[in-house]
């Protein structure tokens, strides 16, 4: 008879089996993740945790989750990979679906912290700030620049983060 802690127990490593434990030597439970975006995928790979940002507060997602669909916010989504690293990305609004140990983020935009400009991302803003300024009683160019400026300010908390 198998344990809970026996890795033939646990299901297959593809789908999530192993121990849950991160000592070395050991195999950890996985997640296959792909974060997309409509020009292709930002991160497809495989991860222990998932953290993003609901519309209702932030979820961690890790193996053996409940099937689960949830609408994303403008913030942080954290990767956590296998061998204790994090993959961190400054995302827009979108959708994260869980089904099976396999997590699918779908958002507009999505740009690794590592690769924000923080000069950039700052001119961004400022840029945002003005053509707000300037949009008067323009609904079209208000909602544009309000939106400019939501995705710098997520731009620049995010590398101001790491």
């Amino acid at each position: 008879m198998s344990t809970a802690t026996d890795p033939a127990s646990s299901g297959s490593a593809a789908l999530g089996g192993g121990r849950p434990s991160s000592a070395p030597g050991t195999e950890r439970r996985r997640l296959g993740v792909r974060l997309l975006t409509p020009e292709g995928a930002v991160f497809d790979g495989v991860a222990y945790m998932v953290v993003a940002p609901s519309v209702q507060g932030e979820v961690g997602i890790l193996p053996r989750h409940t099937p689960f669909i949830a609408f994303l916010r403008m913030g942080e989504t954290r990767i956590k990979l296998l061998d204790d690293t994090e993959q961190v990305f400054a995302t827009t609004e979108g959708y994260l679906s869980v089904e099976e140990d396999r997590v699918l983020v779908l958002v507009e935009q999505a740009e690794r912290a590592e690769d924000i400009d923080f000069e950039r991302a700052r001119a961004a803003l400022e840029r945002a700030e003005a053509d707000l300024a300037a949009a008067g009683d323009d609904e079209v160019k208000r909602v544009a620049a309000e939106s400019a400026r939501r995705r710098a300010e997520n731009r620049l908390a995010v590398v101001s983060r790491r």
